[in-house]
């Protein structure tokens, strides 16, 4: 924003366009991939001849071409606001750092906008998460236990209104109604901070935090089903045992934040 020769900007608004986008993506690699499937057999051109057919054959692949360079363009779009936040909330801390006299390399404070999520919550949340899982094998596909540790750790309105995983129908299903209804996240407590694609959960805009309940939907890994869990550090994923996020190719992912305020 520029105002009387002032720039600001602001890196989370930044970071959650750049999870909109991706949302968009996901949806875009989708589409591309049905537009893949549309495709007219060159038998049901026998009337007007083989020259309809190849020019049907032609169109179908420009049309799937444009799509993919479309999704190329707003990956790199979204990568390069992703860089700008980083470049700039970096920036703004170095500043700071040198005013207040501060070392660069000291763990800056985090904003106040990031007062509303977080602790103690989210730490209550991954210690829930990591003592169910001891000598456990993981249950990645299981909704009722992240329910169970968001009820046990008093997040939103578990208490007065408890959810049980028996309405919905796997991961997937619980994800579209979490992401689907703002109230639907504080009846549970939680926050949406990312959605969209990643190959890694560096991807994620500002990481994954210990306490996030995350979900990895595999879009290109045939066979592959959703994985939810609790983050606990360096990116571990917990649910009733150590579970793998299944970030073999390119994910849908969701991030959701325990908030502090709901």
């Amino acid at each position: 924003m520029v105002t009387t020769g002032e720039y600001r900007a602001e890196p989370e608004a930044m970071r959650s366009a750049v999870g909109n986008v991706g949302g968009i993506i996901a949806h875009g690699i989708n589409a591309v991939s049905d537009l893949e499937k549309l495709v007219v057999q060159p038998a049901s051109f026998a009337t007007f001849g083989s020259a309809v057919a190849a020019a049907g054959s032609a169109l179908h692949s420009s049309q799937v071409t444009a799509v993919r360079n479309l999704l190329q363009l707003l990956q790199q779009i979204n990568g390069l606001v992703k860089s700008s936040a980083d470049a700039y909330q970096a920036a703004d801390q170095a500043v700071a750092g040198g005013y207040g006299g501060h070392d660069g390399n000291a763990a800056s404070p985090a904003p106040a906008t990031s007062s509303i999520w977080g602790t103690p919550h989210a730490g209550e949340l991954a210690t829930l998460a990591i003592n169910d899982s001891a000598g456990a094998h993981g249950e990645p596909g299981s909704v009722g236990n992240v329910l169970r540790y968001l009820g046990d750790a008093n997040l939103g309105r578990l208490g007065d209104h408890p959810i049980t995983d028996t309405r919905f129908q796997g991961v997937s299903d619980f994800n579209d109604w979490l992401a689907g209804d703002a109230g639907n996240q504080a009846r549970v407590g939680l926050i949406e901070v990312y959605a969209g694609t990643a190959r890694t959960f560096g991807d994620v805009p500002g990481g994954v935090h210990s306490g996030d309940v995350v979900v990895v939907e595999p879009l290109l890994a045939a066979g592959s089903s959703p994985v939810i869990g609790v983050a606990g550090d360096a990116g571990a994923l917990y649910n009733h045992g150590l579970v793998d996020p299944g970030l073999q190719g390119l994910a849908k992912v969701s991030v959701y934040r325990p908030a502090a305020v709901v």
